[in-house]
């Protein structure tokens, strides 16, 4: 039994020549280092979303309603955050772009539930509430730095690069 097609005849319309898959891999690979050059996050967004988070944990230091109404307010704030960033810099990115971003992202995740846990088990034991302070602080800082290291993750998963050495 032999093959219809022989090697010299042109492929059918629907498949693309091994030179347009190469012209098709180089522009998406183009695509994807201009997408990673456009999602540059400001030195403004991590500083505040650190801050809400903060806030988040650092609600619990209060007595009566309060606790609930800044939980409130911080989830309202948090997407307000990411829609400014978005309407002002045109891009959106709704999930981590690989394995590296999505680690970082869930260990920021998870160190702010942490951190929230923290500020309601200090609540709880009846400790002076000023001690809602430290894991407030290392929410911070958990947020603005791994949230700059999401970032660079972010933008190399993208572009299609990465750096070995972090």
């Amino acid at each position: 039994m032999e093959n219809d097609s022989s090697p010299d005849s042109p492929l059918p319309p629907s498949q693309p020549t091994s030179a347009q898959a190469r012209e098709a891999l180089s522009a998406l690979d183009a695509d994807g280092k201009s997408l990673s050059q456009r999602v540059v996050t400001p030195w403004w967004y991590h500083t505040a979303l650190g801050l809400i988070v903060a806030l988040l944990v650092g609600s619990q230091a209060f007595s009566g309603p309060a606790p609930i109404m800044v939980v409130a307010l911080s989830i309202v704030a948090i997407p307000v955050l990411t829609m400014t960033y978005s309407s002002r810099y045109g891009v959106t990115i709704t999930q981590p772009a690989g394995p590296r971003s999505r680690r970082l992202l869930l260990v920021t995740l998870g160190a702010a539930l942490l951190a929230f846990l923290a500020g309601v088990a200090i609540k709880v034991v009846g400790a002076n509430p000023w001690w809602v302070a430290i894991p407030a602080v290392v929410a911070f800082t958990v947020t603005l730095i791994l949230g700059r290291r999401y970032d660079d993750a972010l933008r190399d998963e993208i572009a299609g690069t990465r750096d070995q050495t972090r």
